[in-house]
Parts: C-alpha cells; sequence; structure tokens
C-alpha cells in the first residue's frame, strides 16, 4: 500500500512508529513521554445516572479515527445524539491506531485531545506502557467476554469482524476457499488490505491464511507461504485502496473485514462493481478493535458514556446493523434482542462460532515473524 494512503488498517510510518505492527508496540512504549494525572474521581459520576448527568453538562464528545462506514458508526453517532443530546466531533476519521496513539501524545492536556480511541488489539498494550489510557468499566463490563476486556478495566473490544473478500463478479468468480486462489485465472486478481507489516486487517489475512494452510493461531508462518507462493505464481497484486482496487480494475478479490464491505457495498453497486463478499472457508479468522478513554480525557463522563453505549443493547444493534458482532452478540442473540434485520447483516452464525479471537501474545508473535520474514519470501 503507498505511503500516501492512510487508513484505519495502515500505521504511517512518518510518525517514525517503525515499519510496522511488530515493532509497533516497543518502539510506541520507547517513545511514550509517560502517563499524566489520570481523572479526578470527583469529576466523574459515581454511577450510570450520574454520569449520564454530568455528560450532558459537557454536551460534548470528542472521537478521533471512527469512520461512518466502519461498523456503521454512523447509525451510533446518531442514535447516541438523540439519546442524550451530546454532540459528536470525529476528528481525522481514516487514522490508524498508531496515529491515535500519537494524537493522545500530541494533545493531551489540550481541548482538542480525544476522549475515546478505536484502536486495534495490537495497540492496547503500548498504550497502556505510555499512560495514554486510563480504567473504566462500563455497566455491562461483567456481560462482555472475557477475550474482549482487559481484566482491570483498561479497555474492553466492544465489537470484531470475520475475515472476508469482496469481489468483483464482472472479472472474477467468487472463490470459496484459499485454495481457490491459486488458480490460474485469478492471475493478477488477487490483493490483501495492506502490507501486513503496517496493517491489522492484512495481519487478519496472513492468519486466515495460515488457518487455511495448516497452521494456528501461534503459527502464523503456512499464511507467509501462502502468500509468497500466490506471488510467485502471479496472482497477487498491490493496491492503494480496497474500494478503488475494485471500482478500477487494479484488483477483483480483496480481503478485508466483513463490516468495511457491508459499509462500501451501496458505493461499490452505483459505482458498477457486480459486488459480492463471502468469508472463505476453510479460513475462518476474526479480531477486534478495542475502545479505550484516553487519560484525562477533556470530556470524562462523555466519554465513559460512549463507552457505556457501545457496550448497551442498543449499541450492540448499532453495530450489529453495520455487520459488526457486538461482544454481547451470544447473550443477546439467545434473549431475541439482536433485530432481524440485523441478524441477516452479520456473517452466517456457523461462522461465527468458529471464530477463536488471538491473545495479544500471539499478536505480538505474529507480528514479529511477519517483520522478519514477509518481504524475504513475499515478493510482488
Amino acid at each position: 500500500m503507498s505511503d500516501l494512503i492512510l487508513s484505519r488498517r495502515t500505521l504511517l510510518r512518518a510518525l517514525g512508529v517503525g515499519a510496522g505492527l511488530a515493532a509497533a508496540g516497543p518502539l510506541l512504549s520507547a517513545c511514550g513521554n509517560g502517563g499524566g494525572a489520570a481523572t479526578d474521581a470527583a469529576q466523574i459520576g459515581a454511577d450510570l445516572d450520574e454520569i449520564i448527568s454530568l455528560a450532558q453538562e459537557e454536551g460534548t464528545l470528542r472521537l478521533i479515527a471512527y469512520p461512518e462506514t466502519w461498523a456503521n458508526y454512523k447509525g451510533h453517532f446518531e442514535e447516541f445524539t438523540k439519546k442524550y443530546g451530546i454532540e459528536i466531533t470525529v476528528d481525522s476519521p481514516d487514522a490508524s491506531s498508531a496515529e491515535e496513539l500519537q494524537a493522545v501524545q500530541n494533545l493531551k492536556g489540550q481541548p482538542s485531545q480525544p476522549d475515546v480511541l478505536d484502536i486495534g488489539y495490537s495497540f492496547t498494550k503500548p498504550a497502556i506502557d505510555q499512560g495514554l489510557i486510563e480504567q473504566y468499566k462500563p455497566s455491562n463490563f461483567d456481560a462482555v467476554p472475557d477475550n474482549l476486556k482487559d481484566p482491570e478495566g483498561w479497555w474492553v473490544g466492544a465489537y470484531f469482524g470475520v475475515l472476508s473478500v469482496g469481489v468483483d463478479k464482472r472479472r472474477a468468480d467468487v472463490p470459496t476457499s484459499f485454495a481457490d486462489l491459486k488458480d490460474p485465472k485469478y492471475r493478477g486478481m488477487v490483493a490483501l488490505p495492506g502490507d501486513p507489516r503496517s496493517g491489522a486487517s492484512s495481519v487478519a489475512t496472513v492468519f486466515a491464511a495460515a488457518l487455511a494452510n495448516g497452521g494456528s493461531l501461534d503459527d502464523i508462518t503456512p499464511g507467509i507461504e501462502y502468500f509468497a507462493e500466490l506471488a510467485e505464481i502471479g496472482n497477487l497484486v498491490t493496491i492503494s485502496d480496497e474500494s478503488s482496487a475494485l471500482t478500477t480494475g487494479q484488483a477483483a478479490v480483496v480481503f478485508d473485514w466483513n463490516y468495511n464491505w457491508l459499509g462500501r457495498e451501496e458505493q461499490l453497486v452505483t459505482d458498477g462493481v457486480d459486488f459480492e463478499y463471502t468469508v472463505l472457508e476453510d479460513g475462518v479468522f476474526g479480531n477486534y478493535y478495542a475502545q479505550p478513554i484516553t487519560i484525562a480525557s477533556p470530556q470524562p463522563n462523555a466519554a465513559r458514556l460512549w463507552v457505556d453505549w457501545l457496550t448497551s443493547d442498543e449499541g450492540s444493534e448499532q453495530y450489529a446493523l453495520g455487520g459488526a458482532v457486538p461482544a454481547r452478540y451470544t447473550e443477546l442473540a439467545d434473549a431475541g434482542k439482536i433485530s432481524d434485520e440485523a441478524q441477516s447483516r452479520l456473517p452466517d452464525p456457523a461462522i461465527v462460532e468458529q471464530v477463536e479471537l488471538p491473545t495479544t501474545e500471539q499478536g505480538d508473535a505474529a507480528n514479529k515473524i511477519i517483520a522478519a520474514e514477509w518481504a524475504q519470501k513475499v515478493r510482488i
């Protein structure tokens, strides 16, 4: 991916945080300025009712890296503001996780500091180590599965996605497996959403390929070898942007999160793409993004109310409407609290049941292997 193209899934190398995710954790920790003082407890409501009241007095919420088409955040914004009367400002909606941490470092103590982040799981430990976030357990904390929250309340992951392929059916058959993509008919047509040394969705793609080729969450090497082979036979290409790759013909089969394809589908069809997206059956992989509150955020109660909203029944419905699997999906689905419309936009329940989320330790190990081996093995 071009260094000039920035998105939620790419790191900004110009920030000086290293060549990729594998290096991001230690380098970001090393360049941190240390944490400041956390929000004075006297400023924060003692319970959710008080938090709501104080948040409404604050009147605003400042976010960063929340695109409207990502996991239906447009719906979240509209419903949150309608319910609480709190206006939302989103700075740099397409910023990467690395940029989010950099923004907190640069803006700490200023009115323009973001209140809440939305970061890839690999960035949660650097955020804690640098003192850029503070603890908060939302009212639904106990209902959030253990693998989607920090036990001390440093963050919750309110949703996760499933790695999918978006296909332009004018140019390519819809594949059902990673094995299909080795066919010569896909020559010059297949693309990752970026360089896996510098983006979470690209790492997810390699993880999925590893699962399809005898690997595991502890062994990503088969995924690297798969894409090395795909590059060698000429099927793998590089792209500058997922949507434009399909509309301009740069690629015909592009990997990304299922909820991103759902958010783009209408525009892609308008642009003339005969579009379909699907999960490849032999490599089901999912992962989450976390929503921590920043250290001494300017609107500390609005920040907490936002995290409560994201994990609430209403917030879960908005995620599901955007194709993102809410953290509390199993509980809410069993209770009949996810609408039929929202259910129809989620991956098949049989697919969701297959998803095993990697631990941060597994992710860190995979990132180090990618950083060491990708350039040597995958030559496009």
